[in-house]
């Protein structure tokens, strides 16, 4: 996951506070949280140890403050990639789930993806809610201002059995292909219910001119 350089975001000089977190950013993804120390994240900003704990009281804070930093990349990733025109919605769908996660080992994700539902599970939350709303806004624009076909389901829970297939592939597989293949899987499965996918569309015409 790429993050939002923090002088880009905000539009001008970053205070130190931030670009504490910007260099713990990849130490956390790098590491872990466990393992991840703030003598680490100290050189990576180029500060001395004490100078980050002027900042930071601990570990936990600066984990808080990451997650949050992330949360927000995170949603700005996710709507580049669901709009990205030359796409078809499975392929924005897929680039957006792919985008949005780290390149590091899986291993290293589950840890953190655990480590934050303890310690910040709000910031968890809050970065299921921010991706499954723009999830939801992609589906609804496909959709046309249709409703979801499926008799008892919204375009929203469409969205949140997504992002609930992306949070269950992380943890049972090891490796980025078999997490993107799940995730393709699970994307074709809800588009032909939404009937979205271009086969599940030629379908309902022809079944259509069938009647």
């Amino acid at each position: 996951m790429a993050s939002i350089d923090v002088e880009q975001r905000q539009g001008g000089t970053p205070s130190r506070q931030d670009a504490i977190v910007e260099a713990a950013i990849p130490v956390f993804l790098r590491f872990g949280y466990k393992k991840a120390s703030m003598d680490a994240v100290a050189a990576a900003a180029d500060l001395s140890r004490q100078a980050v704990y002027l900042h930071f009281s601990n570990k936990e804070a600066l984990f808080s403050a990451v997650v949050n930093r992330l949360s927000q990349s995170t949603r700005d990733i996710a709507h580049v990639a669901l709009w990205r025109s030359g796409l078809s919605l499975d392929q924005q769908l897929l680039a957006a789930f792919d985008e949005m996660m780290p390149d590091e080992s899986m291993e290293l994700l589950s840890e953190l993806l655990v480590s934050a539902k303890e310690l910040v599970p709000q910031s968890v939350v809050d970065i299921d809610a921010l991706v499954v709303h723009e999830v939801s806004e992609r589906l609804h624009d496909a959709l046309g201002g249709r409703h979801w076909p499926v008799s008892g389901v919204k375009v929203e829970q469409a969205a949140e059995i997504l992002q609930a297939a992306s949070y269950g592939l992380k943890q049972q597989t090891d490796n980025r292909p078999a997490y993107l293949q799940g995730m393709q899987a699970a994307i074709e499965l809800i588009l032909t219910a939404g009937g979205l996918m271009p086969s599940a569309r030629q379908h309902s015409r022809s079944d259509r001119n069938k009647k």
